[in-house]
């Protein structure tokens, strides 16, 4: 959900040693005005992903270090579906295809299943809301500088804000920088990262270490409607302080076409086995 999908893009090794002697260097300077400018945002924010209730059809390339793969993305009213393009940059195997295709079919005759991924879906979007709400108090602001219709300002934890909740504890160890669209009183990008390990909580219980980054990108992608279309994520940890965690993948977002607001399970995949074979000749692929 969100402009502020949890991603991590890679940070220096040296960072957490040196992150003290940065702040001093930079003259950290906190400014009410700033923070009051994040508070304004942050509502208009929240009110558009209540009121936007538009759904699309856009490519969605994730690349990780085994391998780079590229779906279409049909967002339905019971959630969204999608089938595979490319896998490091060819067509997928017919029996992927297949299977797809059937995993589909499957989900669009089970109810249940619906019903438990649009709990699922609706428990992240939640949590989503939590962090983003969560900005204002969380953290000082000081503005950078201002490029034509975007603010670039710098934040830096709070020492007297005392999360609400496990989500929000990673706020207490993570600094970076926040650019806002002031026009249209729009997150427009964060880039952030962790300078001491943080306990937290998104469904599971766990621990991530100082030393990962996450950037997340928003852009207008028609008239009306903002979305996520870059997603950095470089993060180590251990989930239940047992299990490591290690996520190291880039997602990025295109080729938004705008689609009827209410969408069956049965019509996004009619607009998905149509649209993937042109979508696929048109570029080349």
């Amino acid at each position: 959900m969100l402009f502020f999908a949890c991603a991590l893009s890679c940070c220096s090794a040296t960072f957490a040693s040196a992150v003290a002697s940065s702040d001093q260097a930079t003259e950290f300077q906190p400014n009410a005005q700033a923070r009051d400018l994040v508070r304004k945002v942050v509502a208009n924010e929240l009110k558009q992903e209540e009121l936007d209730k538009s759904r699309y059809m856009f490519k969605l390339k994730k690349v990780t270090p085994k391998v780079t793969r590229v779906q279409q993305i049909v967002q339905t009213n019971q959630g969204s579906i999608a089938r595979t393009l490319l896998i490091d940059g060819k067509p997928p195997a017919d029996d992927l295809r297949k299977a797809e295709e059937e995993k589909i079919q499957k989900l669009i005759g089970d109810l249940d299943e619906q019903k438990r991924r649009q709990k699922r879906e609706k428990e992240d979007e939640n949590r989503a809301q939590i962090m983003v709400r969560a900005l204002p108090n969380a953290f000082f602001y000081q503005e950078i500088r201002r490029d034509g219709d975007t603010l670039k300002l710098r934040f830096r934890p709070d020492p007297s804000y005392e999360p609400q909740s496990r989500e929000e504890s990673i706020y207490t160890g993570m600094a970076g920088e926040l650019w806002l669209n002031i026009p249209q009183e729009r997150l427009r990008k964060i880039d952030a990262h962790l300078f001491h390990d943080v306990d937290f909580g998104w469904g599971i219980l766990g621990r991530l270490y100082k030393g990962g980054s996450f950037m997340v990108e928003q852009e207008q992608v028609d008239a009306s409607h903002w979305d996520t279309t870059v997603l950095k994520l470089d993060l180590r940890g251990k989930a239940l302080l047992v299990k490591s965690l290690v996520y190291d993948e880039q997602e990025f977002e295109n080729d938004f076409h705008r689609l009827p607001d209410h969408i069956s399970l049965a019509e996004g995949a009619d607009i998905l086995r149509k649209g993937v074979p042109e979508l696929a000749q048109k570029n080349g692929q």
